[in-house]
């Protein structure tokens, strides 16, 4: 399961404030180009965070490894 999107993580982990060693190559990629996004201002921090939680939510048991870490630390 995954934490709520109002865990504080979650903006850390999309303003790339923290770095993760992520093993799901896709959740990487979003990831690095999401924190991108948000320092150029293409995408607002909510936005990214709603993104990268549908990802996971779909791909939930390919991330699930990653999810443990970020949200475990």
């Amino acid at each position: 399961m995954l934490p709520d999107k109002t865990h504080p993580e979650w903006k850390y982990l999309v303003k790339g404030e923290k770095q993760y060693p992520l093993e799901n190559f896709v959740l990487q990629l979003k990831v690095n180009q999401t924190a991108k996004d948000i320092k150029s201002g293409k995408l607002s921090v909510d936005k990214a965070v709603d993104d990268i939680y549908a990802l996971c939510l779909k791909y939930r048991h390919a991330v699930m490894k990653d999810m443990k870490k970020i949200f475990n630390s």
